[in-house]
């Protein structure tokens, strides 16, 4: 990459956590959080962190957001705590970019089953909360009114993105493309998901590659070569984060984006992977050649949903990409797949882990390697989707002394 960039402000909301400090005690005691989804068959699903949904409610609360969907709320509930958390120390956000895979999920389903009923009229706000492009403008709103007592006369452009899964990473090209042209000096992104609804899991079910919950670990990403059935678990998730040149401010939670890299499979599945994992080859290797001289990618986040053939798709294109030894680890069995979310989600994992954070391994049997408890400094995070698209972004600590090579 010709400039360096830095990622300032991380914030996630989800079932792992909602700080650094919550993510840290989870991955120091891991325990599954998935619980009984009575809507559904009692499919098992990660809610959001009692502390998560108390910062939503928050903002449903609020009177200008209570008509919105609840994914616009985590989003915007994200986005505060990311600007809380910069403080400030970036320069003018003119871009902001949020992915969702299925966007305003609740509020859709629920004026479509109302329309089923009574056909005669729906309500006047249906059209504007219903559309995914809501969620980041609604972000940018909450940009705007930070910055307006600043500066004047800003100009912000929100970006809607919906690329399935991998919603949260391709909202990244997008704000790294605009700060690296020089269109703007810093850029917001990120990735927002309400799915915990019948009609969502349903579409999981049909694919059958619902997990049914009878495992104490209803999730497995990254499973035992033994394991005979899929293992998916949704769950509900958003986070946010600006993208910047590199200041020299020193702002705690700082990563240094140190490679990106994308990649569309030629002949999609119906679920958008080819048996080998091409896609993730191709991104990781154009990842990898934006690295730094010297620097090595010792850690892998995998997008690993939990399902058979997704799983040894990635494992297989990890294994011809990455040196032996890697460390691969998920969040999948601790948070479920946050859909568009899921690579914030990742993201966050990789900040923990290069602050110091424990891994203690796969709480079941696995397919990797067993974690030795090396230190991982730089990651590599995937995330893939339906449509066969893949984006791995690679981060690091931003001082080059602290990085191995």
């Amino acid at each position: 990459m010709d400039k360096k960039l830095i990622i300032r402000g991380l914030s996630t909301i989800s079932a792992l956590g909602t700080s650094r400090e919550e993510i840290n005690r989870l991955l120091e005691d891991p325990v599954p959080g998935a619980v009984p989804f009575g809507e559904r068959n009692d499919r098992p699903v990660f809610p959001l962190t009692d502390k998560g949904e108390a910062l939503v409610r928050v903002v449903a609360s609020e009177e200008r957001h209570s008509r919105l969907d609840r994914v616009a709320h985590l989003a915007i509930a994200a986005v505060r705590r990311t600007l809380d958390v910069a403080g400030g120390r970036h320069g003018a956000i003119g871009c902001v970019s949020i992915g969702s895979s299925r966007g305003a999920t609740i509020a859709l389903e629920r004026t479509i089953s109302n329309f089923a009923v009574d056909p005669s009229k729906v309500p006047t706000e249906t059209s504007p909360t219903t559309t995914a492009g809501n969620i980041s403008s609604w972000v940018a709103q909450e940009c705007i009114s930070r910055q307006s007592r600043l500066r004047d006369g800003l100009s912000v452009a929100s970006i809607g993105t919906s690329m399935t899964c991998s919603s949260a990473f391709q909202s990244l090209l997008t704000a790294a493309a605009f700060v690296r042209s020089g269109m703007t000096s810093a850029a917001l992104f990120g990735g927002a998901e309400s799915c915990l609804t019948p009609y969502t899991i349903a579409h999981l079910e049909a694919l059958r590659i619902y997990s049914d919950g009878s495992q104490r670990w209803p999730c497995r990403p990254c499973g035992s070569v033994s394991v005979s059935s899929n293992t998916v678990v949704l769950g509900e998730g958003a986070g946010t984060a600006i993208v910047m040149a590199d200041d020299g401010a020193e702002v705690d939670g700082d990563l240094a984006l140190l490679g990106l890299g994308w990649a569309i499979e030629e002949t999609p599945t119906a679920t958008g992977l080819s048996a080998d994992g091409r896609a993730f080859e191709r991104s990781m290797r154009m990842a990898l050649e934006s690295l730094p001289s010297g620097v090595l990618v010792d850690t892998v986040v995998a997008h690993a949903p939990g399902s058979i053939k997704g799983d040894e798709a990635e494992l297989s294109a990890i294994t011809r990409t990455m040196p032996i030894g890697v460390r691969v680890v998920s969040t999948k069995h601790l948070t479920g797949h946050t859909y568009g979310a899921s690579g914030m989600v990742s993201l966050a994992l990789a900040q923990a882990l290069i602050e110091g954070a424990p891994w203690t391994g796969f709480s079941y049997e696995s397919a990797v390697q067993p974690d030795r408890g090396a230190s991982s400094q730089v990651v590599l995070i995937n995330t893939a989707g339906f449509g066969g698209n893949s984006v791995s972004v690679i981060v690091g600590p931003r001082r080059p002394e602290n990085r191995v090579g």
